[in-house]
């Protein structure tokens, strides 16, 4: 379905699923990175293999310390640790390399992206929100080949200030043209529900193998995957302050 058909749609309002009434916010921001596809673990082999070449084997814990920031923040961290010499030369080697590494082995949360169009056919407002740029984003989407479901994508070189500031997500609901306090983030990682939170929004921390429960503490509600249930404004699923 086309942005245009979607636009001249219905909003859902009520609907009723397997699990009992469904209530549709008003729109849903998807994260990316992790919550979308499983880029996190390629992103971590790029790293790794720049980083080991220069002399430093990052550890479990320095992945956990980076995760959902931006490359300027993640390139300053790794820099107090080895030289990474120039910072433009050094992303476009670990863009090549994470670009190759997407094309042949990405892999997709199926839960998210199945959510992501079921929403989309119910005519809910969609946007994904990133700490990666924009480009990324879009390799991402079209390889879900879901490009033509989201209405707004916000990347990290979209918003001067990244997450966890609430900018990228208070820039994309505006975009939207939705309310935040009755809108829905899904997230994968602390520093994005810090940001979907500070926006206003409800949030949703999905559980992925490379996150730790106790990451997504913050979050209004806390799934193993995401489903229509999972982001509806009420019913037994429904997130805490909806």
């Amino acid at each position: 379905m086309s942005r245009a058909a979607r636009s001249s749609a219905p909003r859902a309002a009520a609907h009723r699923d397997a699990g009992g009434p469904w209530r549709a916010p008003e729109g849903v921001l998807f994260d990316c990175d992790g919550t979308l596809a499983d880029t996190e673990s390629l992103s971590d082999r790029a790293w790794t293999e720049l980083l080991t070449s220069r002399g430093y084997r990052p550890t479990v814990e320095d992945f956990r310390t980076v995760v959902g920031h931006p490359f300027a923040r993640n390139y300053a961290y790794f820099s107090e640790r080895v030289p990474l010499g120039d910072p433009e030369e050094f992303r476009s080697e670990l863009r090549s390399l994470f670009v190759e590494l997407v094309e042949r082995e990405l892999s997709l949360h199926e839960d998210a992206v199945g959510t992501l169009r079921s929403l989309a056919g119910r005519g809910v407002p969609l946007a994904v929100v990133s700490s990666s740029v924009r480009s990324s984003v879009l390799r991402v989407l079209d390889r879900a080949e879901a490009t033509e479901l989201v209405d707004v994508v916000v990347g990290a070189d979209d918003v001067t200030a990244h997450k966890p500031d609430p900018e990228p997500y208070l820039t994309a609901a505006r975009l939207l043209g939705v309310s935040p306090r009755r809108s829905v983030a899904v997230e994968d990682t602390g520093v994005g529900l810090a940001a979907a939170a500070g926006a206003g929004l409800l949030t949703v921390g999905v559980l992925r193998a490379h996150n730790d429960p106790s990451e997504l503490a913050g979050a209004d509600r806390i799934v193993e995957a995401v489903s229509l249930g999972a982001v509806s404004l009420d019913g037994p699923e429904a997130p805490r302050g909806g």
